[in-house]
């Protein structure tokens, strides 16, 4: 009898083992699980960690826009249960104390869905873990993360870039460890070299996750179509600026596998700031939960929903967001047919002939054809620098270009594309143009298929307030040109002011651009971050609210070069850096927000 119930047991050992073979392999030397071999995963290594916000079981909150400032992150994924999970705690704590005093930040993370938050609190009175913990409630950062096993490091470095994945060493057995993987990673991103192994196979406990629950089933109609209506369809619908159109279930369905990396990452929507760093209006940004959903409806088959709607039909192109404008300048451009590459910039200059000096709080657009006219930046000055004119009445005056004009300032009022929201200055703030100044319209265009005249109307809005500020613009820059000996590469305030937004006007794709304000008390005021990105977008971001500043603060900067080939030393101003910032302005003396 007992013969044949061991031989019972072996067949169910030998079912199981071979069952857990199929994506995992157990080595004689640990008799623990461990992975056949790196899993695929949708953020891969060298990838940037999408933004994500935890809460540690001492009830502190956290962004990783705020840690990874400090220096490298790692991110450990441990459980109440796994064995060799708990043979690692010292080994962490030890590597917590030989880095605490170099800025690295290690948090563990309990995302099994059999440890309860109860379970993670009372194990850790007893590992007494001196860093943050989290209980990853419903698994949401080791799916934002891809992690799949316990223990399992995930390790950022300060431009928020996922360096390494994998064990924290080769060995479960302290005595047997022949490479410190995660040590070793920590080791090369301090001393900026290349990281010696980025991922490996971890071994240990597999990851349990909850089903992500929803209150009904995920369908297009109820739930997908409104997402792409409100955040995709200005720009991806067939007179748009992309070739992908999103204007029905069947291009859902096509672009499906597309629409969730590109979520997933953050590509899409186009929102370069860090989100978190600094609350900024019209943020383009795609909750968690959001894009869990679009994640859900791809893997549960892209369901219709009870009903498959019309297309989608994107916001009329008549509409004035801001309302109606105090001036409509109606501008026919005469686009000819090109053969030359895109991204061309065609220079218009506006006379308005205003009756008297005038404050301009913003301005809008209306173009009819996006797919040639993509973008619009839109400046002052005093002269003109272009022979075609388009005087306020609409009539086009073409002349002589003049000789030495003298400019007294080219000032940026705003900037429109099919993906941008226009912004109102606060009422009593403005834009000062003189009463001969002239608008000057930099216009972004694709090549023609034939030539067009393009009918574009520019809003303007004025200030109506009996006193308006002036906006003052604050700028600093890595670049030199034959005018400056040096970049600019501080501001510092003169008196109390109040900031409402910033401009990056240029900025590498490769580059990430920070930006803080010190205090004299040498308080540190976050004003702007951005990321490196696969595509420039020029955008005005205006505050939420206007930032405070006090009299004696300096504006300063920092672009790093975002490239694994060229390890450069740290450094504020690296001279490969080109990149040039505005800030808007205006002193306390003349307006307190209300």
């Amino acid at each position: 009898m007992v013969k044949k119930i061991g031989f019972l047991l072996y067949i169910f050992y030998l079912t199981v083992s071979l069952h857990a073979q199929e994506d995992y392999t157990i080595p004689r030397k640990h008799r623990v699980i461990q992975e056949k071999e790196v899993p695929s995963h949708t953020l891969n290594i060298g990838a940037s960690v999408p933004e994500f916000t935890f809460t540690s079981i001492d009830g502190n909150s956290y962004t990783s826009t705020s840690i990874i400032q400090k220096g490298p992150v790692v991110l450990i994924f441990l459980s109440v249960e796994c064995p060799v999970a708990q043979r690692y705690t010292m080994r962490l704590k030890r590597m917590h104390s030989a880095f605490k005093e170099k800025h690295v930040t290690i948090v563990g993370i309990y995302s099994n869905e059999n440890d309860t938050k109860e379970d993670v609190i009372t194990y850790n009175k007893k590992a007494q873990y001196p860093f943050p913990i989290v209980k990853d409630t419903g698994g949401s950062l080791a799916r934002h993360l891809g992690a799949t096993m316990t223990p399992q490091a995930h390790v950022i470095d300060t431009e928020g870039v996922l360096r390494y994945r994998g064990a924290i060493d080769d060995n479960r057995y302290e005595t047997r460890i022949k490479h410190n993987y995660l040590k070793n990673t920590i080791t090369a991103l301090l001393d900026r070299k290349p990281v010696p192994v980025k991922e490996t196979a971890a071994f240990g406990c597999t990851i349990h996750l909850p089903d992500l629950h929803f209150d009904k089933q995920i369908t297009y109609t109820e739930h997908i179509a409104p997402i792409l209506k409100q955040h995709c369809l200005t720009c991806h619908h067939h007179n748009g600026i992309t070739p992908i159109t999103l204007e029905d279930y069947e291009d859902a369905t096509k672009h499906a596998s597309k629409i969730v990396e590109t979520t997933h990452t953050r590509l899409m929507p186009p929102w370069n700031p860090v989100y978190g760093y600094v609350k900024l209006k019209n943020e383009r940004y795609l909750s968690d939960s959001q894009i869990d959903m679009i994640s859900h409806w791809v893997k549960t088959g892209t369901p219709t929903g009870p009903q498959v709607k019309d297309k989608l039909e994107p916001d009329k192109s008549e509409t004035w967001v801001m309302g109606k404008p105090d001036m409509v300048l109606t501008i026919p451009v005469k686009m000819k047919q090109q053969s030359y590459e895109p991204d061309n910039i065609h220079t218009i200059t506006i006379q308005p002939n205003f009756e008297k000096d005038m404050y301009i709080r913003g301005i809008d657009f209306q173009i009819e054809n996006k797919k040639t006219v993509y973008g619009i930046i839109a400046k002052h000055n005093l002269s003109t620098s272009s022979t075609t004119r388009v005087t306020r009445d609409g009539r086009l005056v073409v002349g002589p270009k003049p000789t030495n004009p003298k400019i007294i300032n080219q000032n940026i009022l705003g900037i429109w594309s099919p993906s941008t929201s226009p912004t109102l200055l606060p009422e009593g703030v403005g834009f000062w143009l003189h009463q001969h100044a002239h608008l000057i319209l930099l216009l972004n265009y694709n090549p023609a298929e034939r030539s067009e005249v393009i009918n574009m109307r520019m809003g303007v809005y004025f200030s109506n307030s009996p006193i308006t500020t002036k906006v003052r613009i604050a700028t600093l820059s890595t670049k030199t040109n034959s005018n400056q000996n040096k970049a600019i590469l501080s501001h510092q305030f003169q008196s109390d002011v109040y900031v409402l937004g910033v401009f990056p006007t240029r900025q590498q794709k490769t580059q990430e651009l920070r930006v803080i304000a010190k205090t004299p008390l040498s308080d540190t005021i976050s004003m702007l971050w951005t990321k490196p990105t696969k595509t420039v977008w020029n955008e005005i971001y205006y505050y939420e609210e206007p930032i405070f500043i006090p009299n004696g603060s300096r504006l300063e900067f920092d672009v790093q070069e975002n490239s694994e080939k060229q390890q450069l030393p740290k450094s504020p101003y690296p001279t490969t850096a080109n990149a040039i910032i505005q800030f808007y302005y205006v002193s306390t003396s003349d307006y307190i927000p209300q």
